[in-house]
């Protein structure tokens, strides 16, 4: 996993402490340092199941690298902007807690190898419902959702 410039800017909407745990995290782990202030963040959010919560994302972490099609673009630690790949995997994470499986289909597809989807795709069901457990929920991103088709009117 390689280092990018934010591609996204700094206040993100439906961007919750859910996503703020799991880049943070994803972030520091990538640079080869699990502190105890990690862990005492997921006991923090997840209680008694922090230990667990926190295996099942690094499990879920191994699977996206192994699974993944490319190294992923990750933001450096403490940098307040989130890059497109890790908003995309929030989006699988949080197509996979909604349980919208075309949505969730469509990033496995885009982001995984299919000889090893199926790899990623137990790992994401794993730490979505590790996550909901802990109430620990991820935002959609929102769409700009079209509107009703409407026949302008005739002026005469």
């Amino acid at each position: 996993m390689g280092y990018a410039a934010p591609l996204i800017g700094g206040e993100v909407p439906g961007f919750g402490y859910a996503e703020h745990l799991l880049v943070w995290s994803w972030r520091r782990l990538a640079t080869g340092r699990c502190c105890p202030l990690m862990m005492d963040e997921f006991a923090a959010a997840c209680g008694e199941d922090g230990p667990e919560v926190f295996a099942t994302f690094c499990i879920f972490l191994k699977a996206l690298g192994v699974a993944g099609r490319r190294k992923f673009a990750i933001g450096a630690p403490g940098c307040l902007a989130v890059t497109a790949d890790e908003r995309q995997v929030l989006t699988l994470l949080a197509a996979a807690q909604a349980r919208a499986p075309a949505l969730l289909e469509a990033h496995l597809r885009w982001i995984a190898i299919p000889e090893r989807r199926h790899i990623l795709e137990i790992a994401t069901g794993a730490l979505a419902r590790a996550l909901c457990e802990s109430e620990l929920c991820i935002a959609l991103p929102a769409h700009d959702m079209p509107g009703l088709c409407e026949r302008p009117r005739a002026v005469a």
